[in-house]
């Protein structure tokens, strides 16, 4: 799954991983040119689970998660990071 792959690279990378909006929330600080991206990814995948998604569809997923992972990969640590108060 792309976004299991995504998720798994972001921790590597030094992001906090909480619920896909948290992620999609500090991805947009550091790569806004992405995010709507992995925000469309994300749409798709989710119809895909439902079975309601084509196979264009999916194809389209796999591009947009494929922008998102070259740009994680293209870059170090992040900017900011978002701490969780206990």
């Amino acid at each position: 799954d792309a976004d299991i792959l995504v998720k798994e690279l972001m921790q590597t990378r030094g992001y906090p991983v909480g619920d896909f909006e948290q992620r999609a929330g500090d991805i947009s600080v550091d790569h806004p040119e992405v995010v709507s991206n992995y925000r469309a990814a994300r749409e798709i995948a989710m119809r895909n689970n439902a079975g309601k998604a084509t196979t264009e569809d999916i194809r389209q997923a796999m591009v947009h998660y494929r922008s998102l992972f070259e740009e994680l990969l293209q870059t170090g640590k992040p900017a900011t990071h978002t701490e969780k108060v206990g």
